[in-house]
C-alpha cells in the first residue's frame, strides 16, 4: 500500500499520551475491553474521525467509550454500532435486556450515535465507500468471520482509516491468526494487555502521531514502554470499574427490603455488644484461691504429709 510518509523528530513515551488518555469512562457495563479505554480516548483525540463504526457491540462498553470521547471533544462525528443483539457461540447468547440496557446508557449521545440492529452484511449498503475513518471489528472471532468482516468493509474505509481488532493476543482465536497476516502488509501496533488490541493503519493519509505509533513496532524498548504505560492506565480503569460495581451492589443491598426489615436486629446486636463491653470489668470473675498443696517431710524413716 502507498502511505504518505512524513519525517518527524525523535519521539518519546509522552508523545503518545494526552490528557484524554486519563479520562474516566462514564459507563460501567460488563466487558473484556475495559483496559483499552485510555487508548481509545487518545485515538479519537488524534484521529478526529468523522465516522466510527463498530461491528459487534454486545453490552456496549467500547461503543460508549467512543461516544463519550466524541461528545467530550465536541467533534463532528457519528458513532454507529451494528449488532443483532442475539449473541453467538463466542460471546454467548443473551436476552433482550442487554439491548434495552444499552439504550439507557446511550441516552446522552442520541444526537451523535446510532444503533443498527442487523447483521454486518445487511447493514453495509447504508455506508458510502470511503466514508469510515475508524472501524472496530469485534464480532465473531473465528478466522473466516474476521477475515470476511475486514474484506467486506474495506471499501468503506477512508484514506485516513484505522481499523481496531480485539483479542489479538488470544492464540486460540482466529482473530489472532488473521491479525498476524495483516501485520505483515500494513502499518500496525499491538497492545498485549486486556486480551490484546490490534491497531491497523489502512489509510494512506494518516495523522503524524499515528504514523509515529506504527513506527514503534520497530523500536523494541520504546514500544514496550508505551505498552506498559497504557497497560497501567488500563488497569486503573479496570479497578475503578470494579469499585463502581461493588459500590452499586452494596447500595442495592442496603436499599433492599431484607436490609430494611433486619435493621432493628442489627441495632439490637450493636447495643448488646456495647453494653457487654461496658459491663466486662464487673463481670470478670475473681481468681479462685489455690488449695494448699501437701508437702512431704521426712521424719526419721517415715515420710509424712504436712499442709502448707
Amino acid at each position: 500500500m502507498n502511505m504518505i510518509v512524513r519525517e518527524f523528530p525523535e519521539i518519546a513515551v509522552q508523545d503518545f499520551l494526552r490528557a484524554s488518555s486519563f479520562w474516566t469512562p462514564q459507563h460501567c457495563v460488563p466487558s473484556a475491553w475495559v483496559g483499552h479505554a485510555p487508548f481509545a480516548y487518545w485515538l479519537v483525540n488524534v484521529l478526529k474521525p468523522r465516522n466510527i463504526v463498530e461491528l459487534g457491540v454486545h453490552c456496549g462498553f467500547s461503543f460508549l467509550v467512543f461516544c463519550q470521547a466524541v461528545k467530550k471533544m465536541g467533534s463532528d462525528c457519528q458513532c454507529i454500532g451494528i449488532d443483532t443483539w442475539k449473541g453467538d457461540e463466542h460471546a454467548g447468547f443473551y436476552e433482550e435486556s442487554v439491548y434495552d440496557n444499552l439504550l439507557v446508557h446511550r441516552q446522552p449521545y442520541v444526537s451523535t450515535s446510532r444503533l443498527i440492529r442487523s447483521t454486518f452484511d445487511a447493514a453495509q449498503p447504508q455506508f458510502a465507500d470511503g466514508s469510515i475513518d475508524l472501524l472496530h471489528i469485534d464480532g465473531r472471532h473465528r478466522y473466516e468471520d474476521v477475515r470476511s468482516d475486514f474484506e467486506n468493509w474495506k471499501p468503506k474505509l477512508s484514506k485516513r482509516a484505522v481499523v481496531l481488532f480485539h483479542d489479538t493476543n488470544e492464540a486460540s482465536f482466529g482473530v489472532s491468526r488473521f491479525w498476524n497476516e495483516l501485520a505483515a502488509d500494513f502499518p500496525h501496533f499491538e497492545f498485549k494487555h486486556a486480551h490484546g488490541l490490534g491497531v491497523l493503519g489502512v489509510g494512506s493519509d494518516l495523522p503524524v502521531q499515528l504514523q509515529q505509533l506504527f513506527e514503534l513496532t520497530e523500536l523494541g524498548d520504546l514500544s514496550n514502554s508505551v505498552r506498559d504505560a497504557y497497560e497501567q492506565l488500563g488497569n486503573a480503569v479496570i479497578n475503578g470499574q470494579e469499585v463502581q460495581r461493588l459500590t452499586a451492589s452494596i447500595n442495592a443491598y442496603q436499599t433492599s427490603t431484607s436490609w430494611r426489615l433486619t435493621a432493628p436486629l442489627r441495632l439490637a446486636l450493636r447495643l448488646m455488644k456495647s453494653a457487654a463491653s461496658r459491663l466486662q470489668p464487673t463481670l470478670t470473675p475473681r481468681p479462685k484461691r489455690s488449695a494448699p498443696v501437701p508437702a512431704l517431710v521426712l521424719v526419721g524413716k517415715d515420710v509424712r504429709q504436712v499442709r502448707c
